[in-house]
């Protein structure tokens, strides 16, 4: 999952930071060319940076979850299963 999240983050950072760039070289070929680091390497720099980003956050969340879900059923021991006695 995380390698279609990273092709879909690259891709749509590459369309969006160079649409107007392959128009205008669609329009005019002697339009000069955008340097391989602008076209290519920035876009997939951010695409790797974001993906790492969202991940991250995913991961914490799930581990958020897990604790409170520990919590919970510590608590649940302690009022419901202790006072039984």
């Amino acid at each position: 999952m995380i390698f279609f999240s990273l092709l879909l983050n690259t891709l749509l950072f590459f369309v969006v930071l160079n649409i107007s760039y392959l128009r205008q070289k669609r329009r005019d070929p002697n339009y000069p060319d955008k340097p391989f680091s602008k076209l290519v390497l920035f876009p997939l720099a951010l695409g790797i940076v974001f993906t790492l980003i969202v991940d991250m956050f995913k991961g914490i969340f799930i581990y958020q979850i897990l604790i409170f879900g520990l919590a919970a059923l510590f608590l649940y021991w302690v009022f419901y299963v202790l006072n039984k006695k």
